[in-house]
């Protein structure tokens, strides 16, 4: 991973985090706290593969993730419109945005309550955040079984399980955008962690949105770090 988007993953939390949802834009309503998602065995009718390919097209998004693990729960917020992508989350009780600009290949991360943010640029092509739909990208359709249909976050989904040495995965796939909108990891150790995408939204994202706001005092850290005395590295 580039140093310049190691940069952007602190302001993003945990790996950057995010796709796809509500009809419309409409905002979804999913079970209470500790309800699990209401299933059925029934509707799996349809291949993964061609569930997976509705998602192929789809340029614009933003959605809530939360991402479980044993020791620590993160969440966060992701809007997501071609190459770029702006997060917000909180660390240490402070809020932080970050802002990819995947076509200047430029970052930011951007401290509201301060007033503040650092700006760095690569010469390299920026690597995307991670969104619901990159956990299929690696999955043989073919491998996956089918469970069950299921409702969660107030919409429908069919779910899999795939199973591998290093241990199972369980997805669930929304059945109008083909994007897993609940991954659930088990390792052969036991161990566990659950990734959920809600009121997610699908459409057009407004170019301001990846902007900062007017007055913001910008570090260029680029500039920063060619001014760094450089360290002799022997003959």
């Amino acid at each position: 991973m580039k140093k310049w988007l190691s940069f952007c993953l602190v302001a993003i939390l945990f790996l950057s985090c995010l796709a796809l949802a509500g009809c419309g834009g409409k905002k979804e309503t999913g079970p209470a706290p500790g309800e699990k998602p209401a299933a059925s065995k029934t509707g799996g009718d349809e291949s993964a593969a061609s569930l997976f390919a509705k998602a192929r097209d789809i340029k614009g998004m933003s959605y809530d993730y939360v991402m479980t693990m044993p020791n620590e729960t993160v969440s966060g917020k992701v809007w997501m419109q071609g190459k770029n992508v702006k997060t917000e989350g909180t660390a240490d009780g402070q809020k932080i945005v970050s802002i990819i600009n995947g076509d200047t290949n430029t970052c930011y991360a951007y401290y509201p309550d301060q007033n503040t943010a650092m700006r760095m640029t690569s010469e390299g092509e920026a690597q995307e955040t991670k969104a619901p739909t990159d956990y299929t990208e690696d999955v043989d359709p073919l491998a996956l079984k089918f469970v069950e249909t299921a409702v969660f976050d107030g919409a429908k989904c069919k779910v899999y399980t795939w199973q591998s040495a290093e241990g199972t995965m369980k997805y669930w796939v929304r059945a109008d955008y083909g994007i897993p909108v609940r991954v659930e990891t088990t390792l052969a150790d036991g161990t566990q962690m659950v990734m959920e995408y809600k009121n997610l939204k699908v459409g057009p994202v407004p170019a301001k949105t990846f902007e900062l706001p007017a007055g913001v005092q910008v570090t260029d850290m680029n500039e920063m770090m060619n001014q760094m005395p450089q360290i002799p590295t022997g003959p």
